[in-house]
């Protein structure tokens, strides 16, 4: 076999989804009422605490950046 045809570490090495579920209908709809809630404005600075982000005190900020469901904030 040539070297070339192998498949490389960078194509063999995946972790995570190559395509997202479908929302359940309750995701759909928790979306759609709380999107004003969710959502950062993009177009204004960052804030230097992410606790500012949050009108209710928080003890920890953790993100999980994708389109996941959150399963691995669980973790």
């Amino acid at each position: 076999m040539d070297p070339k045809d192998r498949p490389s570490r960078a194509t063999e090495a995946f972790f995570g989804r190559r395509r997202g579920k479908t929302m359940r209908p309750q995701q759909a709809a928790a979306l759609e009422s709380g999107f004003g809630t969710y959502r950062l404005d993009l177009t204004a600075e960052p804030p230097a605490d992410l606790h500012a982000l949050f009108e209710t005190d928080v003890r920890a900020v953790r993100l999980e950046i994708g389109f996941g469901g959150g399963e691995h904030l669980l973790h």
